[in-house]
């Protein structure tokens, strides 16, 4: 088989290692990403029209047949990548095949080419049937199928139950978690409203800490005696007076 490395579009390449006279070779050609189903139109000097070869390309691998009766003459072969749709069609790339001359061997008959359109035929339609009982399988894992009797559940209601008593079981779990929250809460406010009575003291008067300079040092005392700032509430009013 002759190998055509391209590495990319519009790029014309040589390939050489093709015998006059081998005939059922293949080319297999590399690095433009073809489609499934492509043309390569074959063509050497003296040949009115180029011979059109179907190619295919399976697991990433493009591969197409040369031509026998291209094979029995001696000249140079042109290969012309051609990719087509139904609104048109664009020749991409080209390949010189040099063809290594030899005397014909006696009683040498070029055998006939081989219909590929209909061997690539063969080949989609068997990727094809793949796919359908890749897609088939599939649906059975998630819905149940009646080809497949071990995956008769319908897997797809048996997971949303699953994800339901789940989520059930998630519920739950804030349920106690917000419980939980709550009684935290309780015991922090009773600590606020403990502490803000032990600030306040029996009658109602609020000390706060007191600053002070000792020796270069900035001292912060809770101690009444020290701090000079008294406050005392009258109603709903907090008053205060310096302690001089």
């Amino acid at each position: 088989m002759l190998i055509a490395n391209f590495t990319q579009r519009d790029e014309e390449i040589e390939v050489e290692g093709l015998w006059q006279y081998d005939y059922g070779q293949k080319l297999q050609i590399n690095g433009l990403d073809l489609p499934a189903v492509f043309e390569v139109h074959f063509a050497y000097k003296g040949l009115e029209k180029a011979i059109p070869q179907t190619g295919y390309t399976q697991d990433g691998v493009s591969v197409v047949d040369i031509p026998n009766s291209a094979l029995a003459q001696p000249k140079t072969i042109s290969a012309y990548i051609y990719l087509s749709d139904a609104s048109q069609g664009e020749t991409t790339n080209k390949i010189l095949l040099y063809m290594n001359k030899r005397i014909a061997p006696e009683g040498f008959e070029a055998p006939a080419d081989v219909d590929l359109f209909h061997h690539t035929l063969e080949a989609v339609n068997e990727y094809a049937e793949r796919t359908a009982e890749s897609e088939k399988s599939a649906a059975a894992w998630v819905h149940g199928h009646e080809d497949y009797p071990d995956r008769e559940e319908d897997n797809a209601a048996y997971y949303a139950g699953q994800a339901k008593e789940s989520a059930e079981h998630a519920g739950d779990a804030v349920y106690e978690i917000s419980g939980q929250v709550k009684d935290a809460k309780k015991s922090i406010d009773a600590y606020v409203a403990q502490k803000e009575h032990d600030l306040k003291g029996e009658t109602g008067n609020v000390y706060f800490a007191a600053f002070k300079v000792v020796n270069g040092r900035l001292i912060m005392y809770s101690d009444p005696t020290v701090d000079k700032v008294r406050f005392t509430r009258v109603g709903s009013r907090l008053k205060y007076r310096l302690a001089l």
